[in-house]
């Protein structure tokens, strides 16, 4: 992707001089080992689009690598055909060109691929990578899992014994400590010091004594992603009314609270008390607004608005929202110009939407200050040639923008250079406490 602006080639070769704050990824450990080329080409959020293109069992009979490439093939050229535009198809040629130096995707290409996978397992390799797309550090919300491999990840933190990927700073992931349905999610969260517990008070103060733990192991920020169970709009119920869940629960080990009415003033009330010690942790809180993974997704209730009474209740923390709140930039915009505690994260929408993100990030020069934005997370997990794909398009997107305001002469070339190594580098170190 280029644009048409005579600035354009300057303000891209600059950009690759630029080191890259990856604000979200998933890696919890170096990886994978592809069975076979299609693997290595469409798995990722691409699958999503393959989905909306075609059928679950069409996706589901391209990725049975019992079968050969061959018998295969018809049905991925058919839906590769389809949906060979979008964002996520753009990455999937950059890793296509890039690593495996084929142009087009064919059988006799995914032949070639299948001899010369690339072996993310390999660490050496894994950090090679991140090193060609010019990651510095990369922020990893990695302890979110089911609650059973989540403790045991957590205990394993706070001990010491727990290996962070390449490049990684420790992001703490909050969802299983406000979602607490039941008896043994509440005492399995106990479980991580050894502990149990038996009322509300002994409940927060075990959650805050994990988290000053893991603050104290490295993390730099909180992160929730509770948009893919219920909307992000939280009330402010009184400890009474969360007490009343809490206790009813307890009263009843085969008891479970429904979610996500059920456990609402709970839910909420635990939320908000977490705000308080991100507040009191000086911890930034990252938060899943806007698109989300797979398909058939009720986009509404992600919309970064519905934090509208959270941004003013919490002024003293400070919020990162994700994905560029995609579809919603106009909601987005209006939230980071009103709220000096607001910033606007890229990571992801890179590759959802990259029109949407070039469109936006000339709107945020002209409406935002630019200072309040991150421009880039990849969001890959243990894929790192995605990762340089996707940082490729993320420094794309950003020329293409600032190209176009340098050419309509609302900023200088040297304006457009800072804003590009603030949006990569130093918004988001200042903003993390990196001290990069």
């Amino acid at each position: 992707m280029k644009s048409a602006s005579k600035h354009f080639e300057g303000i891209r070769s600059f950009l690759d001089t630029v080191k890259l704050v990856d604000c979200h990824d998933h890696t919890v450990e170096c990886g994978p080992e592809y069975p076979d080329a299609i693997h290595a080409l469409m798995t990722g959020y691409f699958i999503n689009d393959l989905q909306s293109a075609s059928s679950d069992s069409d996706v589901e009979f391209i990725l049975d690598h019992t079968l050969s490439l061959e018998e295969r093939w018809p049905v991925l050229e058919r839906i590769w055909k389809r949906t060979c535009h979008t964002g996520y198809a753009q990455m999937t040629r950059r890793v296509m060109q890039d690593f495996y130096g084929e142009n087009e995707l064919n059988l006799e290409a995914l032949k070639r691929i299948q001899g010369k996978m690339a072996n993310g397992k390999d660490e050496r390799f894994f950090d090679d990578m991140l090193e060609k797309a010019g990651i510095a550090v990369r922020l990893e919300d990695i302890l979110i899992s089911d609650l059973a491999k989540h403790i045991q990840n957590t205990k394993a933190v706070l001990s010491g014994d727990f290996k962070m990927p390449p490049r990684s700073r420790l992001v703490i992931s909050l969802p299983d400590y406000h979602r607490i349905l039941s008896y043994e999610m509440i005492n399995g969260i106990a479980s991580i010091l050894d502990t149990d517990v038996t009322s509300l008070d002994e409940y927060l103060v075990v959650c805050r004594e994990i988290f000053q733990g893991l603050k104290e192991f490295g993390a730099v920020a909180f992160k929730d992603q509770s948009a893919y169970r219920r909307k992000i709009e939280y009330k402010n119920p009184s400890k009474g009314a969360a007490e009343e869940v809490f206790n009813w629960i307890m009263a009843d080990h085969r008891r479970s609270a429904s979610y996500p009415d059920g456990l609402a003033p709970l839910d909420d009330f635990l939320f908000h008390e977490f705000m308080r010690m991100a507040r009191d942790l000086e911890l930034p809180v990252q938060i899943h607004t806007g698109h989300m993974a797979g398909i058939r997704n009720d986009i509404v209730k992600t919309n970064a608005v519905h934090l509208r009474s959270v941004l003013e209740l919490h002024q003293g923390v400070k919020f990162d929202l994700f994905h560029a709140n995609w579809p919603y930039s106009s909601e987005l915009l209006f939230l980071a110009k009103n709220y000096p505690n607001v910033a606007i994260d890229f990571c992801w929408a890179n590759i959802i939407d990259p029109i949407y993100c070039q469109n936006m990030m000339k709107q945020i020069i002209s409406s935002v200050p630019h200072g309040k934005v991150h421009g880039f997370g990849s969001d890959f997990g243990g894929q790192p040639e995605r990762a340089v794909a996707h940082a490729s398009m993320a420094r794309d997107n950003i020329a293409i923008a600032l190209a176009d305001m340098v050419e309509i002469d609302y900023i200088a070339i040297d304006d457009a250079k800072e804003i590009a190594q603030m949006w990569l580098f130093d918004n988001p170190n200042e903003f993390f406490k990196l001290g990069l």
